[in-house]
């Protein structure tokens, strides 16, 4: 591909697939015949094995990642457990962090971190203050002193005073009743004098009016008597005449019925008792007096009726007046009153000392739990904090990984030797050294050379078998030859399967002698010669 061209396309082929890149819309292609299982270290190992700088330029986390998919490093779901237990995670942190693990350590990290959050932000909700560790371990609520002794004395005179005043709403119950009727009994005993007073005049009354009523009965039997032989005047002797003269018809042109013949002369015997014959003659002045002497008779009869009514009032009157209740006066009921007035004044001082002690110890026993609560979810923190420092990159996946780095230092020991350069180590931190010297401290020729070692072990490791190498005219002239033919035997050995080696040079190195290794030349990003070509010529 060259400057200028519009489009441009990139095919390579491969043993088990092929790969396509089209410029400038950046479409990828890929096709190959690995597994899963094979393909996931390839495919992370593959970008350091272009560019073997970037491994020293990646994070700890990120070259640790990278060293267990590689390396496939990991370690059964009983052994982590087992290592948790050794840390001193709690049973149920373990349990609840466990399931995560089928996700992986960076994913049961951070379920842990979301957990310990959780309990932090629970501490904070307790104690209204950030959590930090230091002031956790110490934290507990400001709580009130409370008087116990002065809260059950408090407590005792309630209840006394209470036991008081409903002896004293009975006492005053019973007093009102008593006062109510004494006032009751005064406010009657007036009259009831008046009335039994009447008493003697009333039994007289009575007398003459008994003696006037007989008179007036006597007279009206009489005038009765006298009354009924005369003439009958009104509806019930006009009834019993023409009753009489249907019965007395003389032609007998019907017979008058057994049964209704036998009411009909009934009729006539309690007619003829109450007014006498029909037929008999009466004393027209007797008739003509009878109903006055009724009413006085019956006016007398009411009179009597009347005075005995009176008299029966005024004995009752007389009973009344000889049962007196117990006399009780208004300044009793309100002594009572008083007395009750005064204890409630004691019982509301008394409950609103005994209120405010409650609402202390109250306080103190909410500061008591607080405390509890702050502590049970700083322990729940530090026990989540524990989960997490055993999750981390640097907790168990380091120990995982530093059993595991073995293999890779020891390939890494075979490159450098293989190479004469000095030996190129990872230790358990991620950290890089050569010769004993971190990588930051490497000069460039010795950077390049870890780089190629770390490149080379990573491709031999991850199944990738493909390198490409920039700059090799960073070595001296003198050292390109040997890390050429190195370079050859590795690839002859089976380390790797292609290595793409640039640099610049003043002209096409003869490369003969080296069976596994082809020289091209670049001029003008154009491929002009290769090293068969040269020799061919």
């Amino acid at each position: 591909m060259h400057d200028g061209e519009k489009v441009g396309r990139v095919d390579i082929e491969f043993d088990g697939g092929a790969a396509g890149f089209l410029a400038p819309k950046g479409e990828m292609m890929l096709r190959h015949s690995f597994t899963m299982d094979a393909w996931e270290p390839i495919e992370a190992a593959l970008p350091y094995c272009l560019d073997p700088a970037l491994f020293g330029r990646a994070s700890a986390d990120e070259r640790r990642q990278l060293l267990f998919t590689v390396t496939g490093a990991s370690a059964k779901t009983s052994d982590i457990v087992e290592a948790m237990k050794q840390r001193g995670l709690v049973e149920d942190v373990i349990n609840a962090v466990t399931p995560m693990l089928r996700s992986g350590f960076p994913a049961a990290a951070k379920y842990a971190e979301e957990r310990c959050r959780d309990a932090k932000a629970a501490w904070k909700a307790v104690t209204s203050e950030t959590y930090g560790h230091k002031k956790a371990e110490d934290w507990a609520a400001t709580a009130p002193e409370v008087d116990i002794a002065e809260l059950e004395q408090m407590a005792t005179q309630a209840e006394a005073l209470k036991s008081k005043l409903g002896t004293e709403q009975q006492r005053l119950g019973a007093a009102e009743q008593r006062w109510k009727a004494w006032t009751a009994y005064q406010q009657q005993a007036e009259a009831d004098a008046k009335v039994f007073a009447k008493l003697e005049s009333l039994e007289k009354k009575l007398d003459h009016d008994q003696s006037d009523l007989l008179k007036w009965q006597d007279k009206v039997k009489v005038l009765e008597g006298m009354a009924g032989t005369g003439p009958r005047v009104g509806l019930v002797h006009d009834l019993a005449a023409c009753l009489d003269d249907v019965y007395n018809e003389g032609d007998n042109s019907f017979t008058i019925p057994a049964d209704l013949d036998a009411r009909i002369l009934a009729a006539f015997r309690q007619y003829e008792a109450a007014h006498g014959p029909l037929d008999a003659q009466a004393d027209p002045d007797a008739a003509a007096q009878l109903p006055e002497a009724i009413r006085a008779r019956d006016l007398m009869q009411s009179a009597v009726n009347n005075t005995r009514r009176d008299i029966d009032a005024a004995k009752a009157a007389g009973a009344r007046m000889g049962q007196a209740p117990e006399q009780v006066t208004e300044e009793a009921v309100g002594e009572i009153q008083a007395i009750i007035s005064t204890h409630n004044r004691e019982l509301a001082d008394v409950t609103a000392r005994l209120d405010r002690l409650r609402q202390t110890q109250q306080a103190a026993k909410l500061a008591e739990q607080n405390t509890a609560k702050a502590r049970e979810h700083h322990a729940t923190a530090q026990a989540w904090q524990t989960a997490i420092d055993a999750l981390s990159p640097d907790g168990i996946p380091a120990e995982i990984l530093r059993r595991a780095i073995g293999p890779v230092n020891r390939e890494l020991a075979r490159c450098s030797q293989a190479f004469g350069w000095g030996q190129v180590v990872i230790d358990g931190e991620m950290g890089i050294y050569a010769k004993d010297r971190a990588y930051a401290l490497l000069s460039e020729s010795e950077r390049w050379r870890a780089d190629v070692c770390l490149a080379l072990v990573l491709a031999d490791l991850s199944g990738a078998r493909l390198v490409a190498i920039d700059r090799m005219d960073v070595l001296e002239t003198r050292a390109r030859g040997g890390f050429i033919d190195a370079l050859d035997i590795r690839a002859e050995e089976g380390k790797f399967d292609t290595a793409l080696v640039f640099g610049t040079l003043k002209a096409l190195p003869d490369l003969s002698a080296y069976p596994q290794t082809t020289a091209h030349w670049v001029d003008a990003g154009a491929l002009t010669t290769t090293q068969h070509e040269a020799v061919a010529d």
